[in-house]
C-alpha cells in the first residue's frame, strides 16, 4: 500500500511539474505569436505529438490558466461569449484530432519513422478547426468596430498551419535522430554533421541577405524577394531530404514572416498562402527524397551483407587451403622417410640403375607434393608474411621458367589490411602474372605493389608488367616450353578468365590491363572491406531519418 502511494504521489508531482512547465512555455512565447505566424499552435501541436497521453490532462490544465486570465481581460470588448469560447484551451481541442492520427493513421509507424503523410494531414485538420474556433469568436465579438470577413479566417488558419509545420520540426527532427543517445553525444554529432555546417554557413547567410534585400526594396520587388526566401531551402531539402527542409525551413519561414505585416489584407494573405504552399511542397518533397535515401540505403546495406559474406567464404576457403598445404607439407616429410627406409631394405637386392630409378622416383613424389602445397598455400606466406609469398614463391616459379622477376613494395599501411585483403592481393598477384606469361613470351616480370589511406579508405594497388626481350634467344624455347607451367604452379587456373576481376570486384576494386607486342601489363586496385563498411556506416548515420 505504502508503495502504491508513493507512486501515486510521484505521478502527481509529475503531472503538476508538466502544466508548469507548459504555461511558463505558453506565457513565454505568447507575446511574439499573431494570427499570421502563430508560435503557440506549433507548441501545442508539438507537444501534442511528443507527450504521451497520460499527460494530456496537464497539458490542457496549462494551457487554461493563462489563456483565461488573458481573454477575459478583453471580455469587455469582445463579449462574454467571445471570451467563453476563446477560453476553451485549443490543445483541448486538438486531442481529438491528433490522437486519431498518432493511433489510427500510424504518424509514427516506428521508433524512428514519421508517416509525413499522416503529419500534413493532423496539421491542416488541426489548424482548420482552430481557425474556425476563433473565427466563430470573431463573429459573436460586440465590437462594433470589427469587421469580419473569410479573410480573417484565411490568415487565422494559414498562421497556424505554417507554425505547425515549421515549429513542430524540430522537436520530431530530435526525437526521431535522439535513438536512446544523450544530448552531449548529439551536439557533437551535430557539430560534425554537414548538414550543420551547410546550414550555419551557407543557408542562413544566403536567408540574412535576401531578407536585408527584401526590406530595402518597395513593395512590389520585395515579393519576388521573399519568394526567393525558400531557394536554400530547397538546395538542403534536394540534398539531405527532410532533414534538410526541418533545419532550414523554419529560418525561412520567421524571415518571411518579420517582413509582412500582420494584417488582414489580401496581398498579405496571398503572401501567407505561398508560405503554406512552399513548406507543405518542400516537407512533401523531402519526405520522398528520404524514402528514395532510405531504399538507397537499404540496397548498399543488402549489397555490402552480400559481399561480406563472401569475403568470410574466401577468408575461409583461404584458411582450409592453408591447412590443406600444412597437412601435404607432413605428408611430404612423411612419403620421403617412407621411400628412404624402403631404399635402405631393398637396396641390395637391387641394381644401381634400378636403385637409380627408384631415388629417383622418390624425389619427383617428393616435389610434386611439395609443388602442390605451395600452389594451395606458400610455405614463405605461412612463416614471413605475404611480401615473402610475393618475392620468393613467385620469383622461384618464374626462375624455373628461366624468366627474370622483380618485386617492389612501397607506400604505407600494407601490414594493417585485413587477412582477407591479403590472401586477394595474393591471389590476384598470380592471377596477373599467370595471364600476362599465358599471352605473351616474357624475359622480365616486374610486380609493384603499394597501400595507402583514402577518405578513411586503406587499399592496395599492384601492377604487374612483363616484357618480351626479342634479343634474349638463348633462353626463349624454355620459357615457351616451361611457361605453360606458371599457372599450375602458382595455383591458377589459366581457363577462368573473368576470375581476376570478379576478384577485384569483391573488394569494391577495378582491373585494368593493357598489351602490345612487346609488353603487357596488368593493374588492380583492392579497398580494404573493414573500412568500407565502417565509412559507409558512419555516411548511413549520417542522413538516417527516414519518413515513410
Amino acid at each position: 500500500m505504502g508503495k502504491e502511494t508513493r507512486f501515486r504521489g510521484r505521478e502527481w508531482i509529475i503531472q503538476i511539474a508538466v502544466a508548469v512547465a507548459y504555461a511558463l512555455a505558453y506565457c513565454a512565447i505568447r507575446p511574439f505569436s499573431d494570427a499570421h505566424w502563430s508560435l503557440t499552435s506549433g507548441l501545442r501541436f508539438a507537444c501534442l505529438l511528443l507527450i504521451p497521453y497520460r499527460y494530456w490532462f496537464a497539458l490542457a490544465i496549462g494551457e487554461a490558466v493563462p489563456l483565461a486570465y488573458s481573454v477575459f481581460q478583453g471580455a469587455g470588448l469582445f463579449g462574454v461569449v467571445t471570451a467563453s469560447i476563446w477560453s476553451v484551451p485549443p490543445v483541448a481541442i486538438a486531442m481529438p484530432i491528433v490522437w486519431f492520427c498518432r493511433s489510427r493513421l500510424a504518424l509514427f509507424p516506428a521508433q524512428r519513422v514519421v508517416d509525413m503523410k499522416a503529419l500534413l494531414i493532423c496539421a491542416l485538420v488541426t489548424s482548420l478547426l482552430w481557425a474556425t474556433i476563433t473565427y466563430v469568436g470573431y463573429l459573436t465579438a460586440t465590437d462594433p468596430t470589427m469587421h469580419v470577413s473569410l479573410i480573417m479566417f484565411a490568415g487565422v488558419f494559414v498562421g497556424s498551419y505554417v507554425a505547425i509545420l515549421t515549429i513542430a520540426t524540430w522537436p520530431l527532427f530530435l526525437r526521431v535522430a535522439r535513438n536512446g543517445r544523450s544530448i552531449r553525444e548529439m551536439m557533437v554529432e551535430a557539430t560534425n554533421s554537414p548538414l550543420t555546417s551547410d546550414t550555419v554557413f551557407c543557408a542562413l547567410p544566403a536567408l540574412m541577405v535576401i531578407a536585408f534585400l527584401s526590406a530595402k526594396l518597395d513593395a512590389s520587388s520585395a515579393v519576388v524577394m521573399q519568394m526567393s526566401l525558400f531557394i536554400p531551402v530547397a538546395w538542403l531539402t534536394l540534398k539531405y531530404g527532410w532533414r534538410g527542409a526541418a533545419a532550414s525551413g523554419p529560418f525561412a519561414v520567421a524571415c518571411v514572416c518579420v517582413l509582412t505585416l500582420s494584417v488582414p489584407d489580401p496581398v498579405v494573405i496571398q503572401a501567407q498562402y505561398f508560405v503554406a504552399f512552399a513548406v507543405t511542397f518542400l516537407f512533401a518533397m523531402g519526405a520522398r527524397i528520404t524514402s528514395q535515401l532510405h531504399a538507397q540505403q537499404q540496397e548498399r546495406l543488402s549489397v555490402d551483407k552480400a559481399l561480406s559474406v563472401a569475403q568470410q567464404v574466401l577468408h575461409q576457403g583461404e584458411l582450409r587451403m592453408r591447412q590443406a598445404s600444412a597437412q601435404l607439407d607432413l605428408v611430404g616429410g612423411t612419403v620421403s622417410l617412407a621411400h628412404g627406409r624402403i631404399l635402405r631394405n631393398v637396396q641390395r637386392f637391387l641394381t644401381a640403375d634400378e636403385r637409380a630409378i627408384l631415388a629417383r622416383d622418390a624425389a619427383q613424389t617428393k616435389d610434386r607434393i611439395y609443388g602442390l602445397a605451395e600452389s594451395f598455400h606458400p610455405v614463405a606466406w605461412r612463416e614471413r608474411g605475404l611480401p615473402a609469398a610475393l618475392k620468393e614463391t613467385i620469383g622461384r616459379v618464374l626462375d624455373e621458367a628461366g624468366i627474370a622477376y622483380s618485386f617492389e613494395m612501397g607506400g604505407r599501411g600494407l601490414s594493417q589490411l585485413s587477412p582477407a585483403l591479403h590472401q586477394a592481393i595474393y591471389r590476384v598477384a598470380c592471377e596477373a602474372i599467370a595471364q600476362v606469361c599465358t599471352q605473351l613470351t616474357c624475359s622480365q616480370v616486374t610486380l609493384v605493389l603499394r597501400g595507402g589511406k583514402l577518405y578513411g579508405r586503406r587499399w592496395a594497388a599492384l601492377r604487374v608488367m612483363g616484357i618480351n626481350d626479342e634479343t634474349d634467344v638463348g633462353r626463349l624455347a624454355r620459357r615457351i616450353a616451361l611457361s605453360g607451367n606458371i599457372a599450375a604452379k602458382l595455383g591458377v587456373n589459366p581457363n577462368q578468365a573473368p576470375s581476376l576481376t570478379a576478384q577485384a570486384e569483391l573488394f569494391d576494386g577495378i582491373v585494368h590491363a593493357k598489351r602490345s607486342a612487346m609488353y603487357g601489363s596488368v593493374s588492380a586496385l583492392l579497398y580494404d572491406a573493414q573500412y568500407l563498411r565502417t565509412a559507409e556506416r558512419s555516411q548511413a548515420h549520417q542522413t538516417q531519418l527516414w519518413v515513410r
